[in-house]
C-alpha cells in the first residue's frame, strides 16, 4: 500500500508538471496568436496603404497627362502667335513706369474719407465682376467709370 501511495504520489506530481507545461504552452500560443494578429492588421494597413499611393498616382498620372495637354495647347498657342507677328518687339509694348507720387497721403485722411474710398473699392470690384461675367459695353462703361470714381 505504502509503494501504490508512493506511486500514486509520482504520478500526481507528474501529472502536475504535465499540467504546468500545458499552460506554459498555451500562454505561448496565445501570445504568438496575438503577435499574428498584430502583423496581420499591420499587413492589411499596409495593404490599403498601398492602395490608396496607388490610386493617387493614378490621379497625378492623370493630372500630368492633363497639364502636358495643355502645355502642349499652350506651346502651340505661342508658336502661331510668333508666327503670324514675328516683326512684334518689344517697342511695340508701352513699358513706361507709373508713378504713385501724385497720390495724396493718407495719413491725413479722416475715417469717414476712409469709408468712402472702401465703399468705392467695394463697388469697382463688384462692378468689374459684373463686367467680366457679361461682356457687354454697359458693363465695362460701368466699370470705367467705378474706377475713375475710386481715383
Amino acid at each position: 500500500m505504502t509503494s501504490m501511495n508512493a506511486k500514486f504520489e509520482e504520478l500526481k506530481h507528474q501529472a502536475a508538471d504535465k499540467d504546468s507545461l500545458i499552460k506554459s504552452t498555451q500562454l505561448q500560443l496565445s501570445d504568438a496568436k496575438i503577435k499574428l494578429a498584430d502583423k496581420q492588421t499591420a499587413l492589411e494597413k499596409l495593404q490599403w496603404e498601398a492602395m490608396t499611393s496607388n490610386k493617387k498616382v493614378e490621379k497625378l498620372h492623370e493630372d500630368l497627362g492633363s497639364v502636358q495637354g495643355e502645355i502642349s495647347s499652350f506651346l502651340s498657342l505661342f508658336e502661331g502667335l510668333t508666327k503670324n507677328h514675328p516683326t512684334m518687339s518689344a517697342e511695340d509694348y508701352d513699358v513706361t513706369p507709373y508713378h504713385l507720387n501724385h497720390l495724396p497721403h493718407t495719413d491725413d485722411w479722416d475715417e469717414a474719407e476712409m469709408q468712402k474710398m472702401e465703399e468705392a473699392r467695394e463697388a469697382y470690384v463688384a462692378i468689374v465682376a459684373a463686367a467680366k461675367e457679361k461682356q457687354d459695353k454697359d458693363s465695362i462703361a460701368a466699370a470705367a467709370t467705378a474706377r475713375l470714381h475710386l481715383q
